[in-house]
């Protein structure tokens, strides 16, 4: 097969593309590998595990705010309900090699969880400095099982 058809086979059907990759690989035909969009690929892989991560710790940490913030206490158990969910959600996606840049994205993460907070709740009362930290969080998704 040339790189031209292996090309066109992943534009065109990308389900085939994946079937004839998985095939070289277990043959381990190197000819036959499509390198370019196999790592292209991965590195997506990668990226939309670490994106899954950065979104369902937004969430918990939005609905962590609305429990200890928003004084509605009837919510609390729906809130908690959602965390649960989400700390479910990134046991299953979480890779300790991401630790490093959610710690750095961390205050970014943290402001995009205020700012769905205050679709919802007034903007008088919760901290400017996330209360909560990563190692906190982590730990109540591990504690969640």
């Amino acid at each position: 097969m040339n790189q031209g058809n292996k090309i066109n086979i992943y534009e065109t059907d990308f389900y085939q593309w994946t079937m004839e990759q998985s095939e070289a690989l277990k043959e381990q035909n190197l000819d036959k590998l499509d390198w370019e969009n196999i790592i292209e690929e991965i590195e997506a892989l990668g990226r939309s595990d670490y994106q899954a991560v950065v979104s369902l710790l937004t969430r918990i940490i939005q609905h962590q705010l609305k429990i200890d913030y928003a004084n509605k206490p009837q919510t609390n158990r729906h809130w908690q309900a959602e965390i649960k969910a989400f700390s479910n959600t990134i046991r299953r996606r979480y890779s300790p090699s991401m630790k490093t840049k959610l710690e750095e994205e961390w205050e970014d993460i943290y402001s995009d969880a205020i700012d769905l907070y205050l679709i919802d709740y007034p903007a008088d009362n919760f901290p400017q400095v996330c209360p909560y930290s990563l190692n906190e969080v982590l730990n109540k998704c591990k504690k969640n099982k």
